[in-house]
């Protein structure tokens, strides 16, 4: 969804590397070692470049070529740091990994597709891997702005892309529905400033327990 936007909105982020603060949680309870890592639509690559700095293996994964090609070239001495232009809701990866990364991208599929990328999220895990997600939620501030979008629940077009606003008590319930034990899960503020702003934002770390 949403591709000639993100295109744009990625090749104007270029320099704003800095990692973001849930990346830099999720590094604080999950320490590299030698641990897998896959990012879920990896935009600008801030947080991917950042979790292959402190050495994880990174595969990072998001649909708008131009911005995949630009992160090749520019981190090609990164060798624990692989790209691949794809849409996550429809690749179907069977590698395992350790930890599986989700920053502001489930609101941006449908529920239909949500459902379809954490049942492969559980799968792709190795035994106590992490799903680690942060993204809207019906008590963020932009709930219900914008146009309605048609046979999505709870979606709506603002400024030209698509979101989804998440229920947090559903997300987790599904999330125990697939075998995860959630580690952290909170709806709340001081997850993403911004700017000056302080949204409200959904956090969940989730543990694969077998």
């Amino acid at each position: 969804m949403d591709k000639k936007y993100w295109s744009k909105y990625y090749s104007e982020q270029n320099n704003n590397l800095k990692p973001s603060a849930f990346a830099r949680y999720i590094l604080e309870i999950i320490p590299p070692k030698s641990e897998r890592l896959i990012e879920l639509g990896c935009g600008n690559g801030r947080d991917a470049v950042f979790f292959a700095n402190e050495g994880f293996e990174v595969l990072a994964i998001d649909q708008v070529e131009s911005e995949i090609k630009f992160l090749s070239y520019r981190y090609q001495q990164l060798e624990n740091l692989h790209l691949l232009c794809a849409d996550f809701t429809d690749c179907l990866i069977n590698e395992k990994f350790d930890v599986v990364y989700s920053r502001f991208t489930l609101h941006s599929i449908s529920k239909k597709h949500q459902h379809k990328v954490l049942s492969w999220a559980y799968d792709i895990l190795n035994p106590n891997g992490s799903l680690c997600i942060e993204v809207r939620g019906q008590k963020n501030e932009l709930y219900k702005l914008g146009e309605p979008v048609e046979c999505e629940p709870d979606a709506y077009i603002l400024n030209d892309h698509f979101r989804r606003f998440i229920n947090f008590n559903e997300l987790c319930d599904e999330l125990k529905g697939l075998g995860f034990e959630l580690t952290f899960a909170k709806e709340g503020k001081g997850f993403a400033r911004y700017r000056g702003t302080n949204e409200t934002f959904i956090r969940i770390v989730a543990k694969k327990v077998v």
